[in-house]
């Protein structure tokens, strides 16, 4: 359910307002999109009983990463490239609140790579799609025979 919300937000847009004062987390019109949509998802944790989990965060930060292996232009399946290109050219790792605190989430992203590490056959699949893994099958089957 929080990733589907998560991608909505993010596919479709929405208005990231937040202020929280225990956090002193305020967006700024200066934020970027990513920024911006960060400290949204990381305020909607703080408001949940789970918040530990940190949910919405992952959610936010596995979005933009499959969103990354979809648009890259490096081979997908060397995921330790993609994952350092990703952290280089995409992700927000840190921001600070209004008093200097940094918030840093580099343990919720090593997390989400290596859970697709573990699972990484399965991600290059669904990738792919159904289509190219059957067709490169076929392809392969046509090679053997012939």
């Amino acid at each position: 359910m929080i990733s589907t919300i998560v991608n909505r937000f993010i596919d479709y847009g929405a208005d990231y307002n937040v202020y929280d004062k225990k956090e002193l987390i305020c967006i700024d019109k200066e934020d970027s999109t990513l920024l911006r949509q960060l400290k949204y998802f990381y305020q909607k944790d703080l408001e949940k009983k789970y918040s530990k989990e940190k949910s919405y965060v992952k959610a936010y930060y596995l979005h933009h990463l499959l969103d990354y292996f979809r648009e890259t232009r490096f081979d997908i399946n060397n995921i330790e490239l993609v994952f350092e290109k990703y952290l280089e050219e995409k992700a927000v790792i840190e921001f600070s609140n209004k008093n200097g605190y940094v918030l840093n989430f580099k343990n919720e992203i090593n997390d989400i790579f290596q859970q697709l590490r573990d699972n990484q056959q399965e991600l290059i699949n669904d990738l792919k799609g159904n289509y190219l893994i059957n067709l490169e099958n076929n392809e392969e089957n046509n090679k053997n025979i012939g």
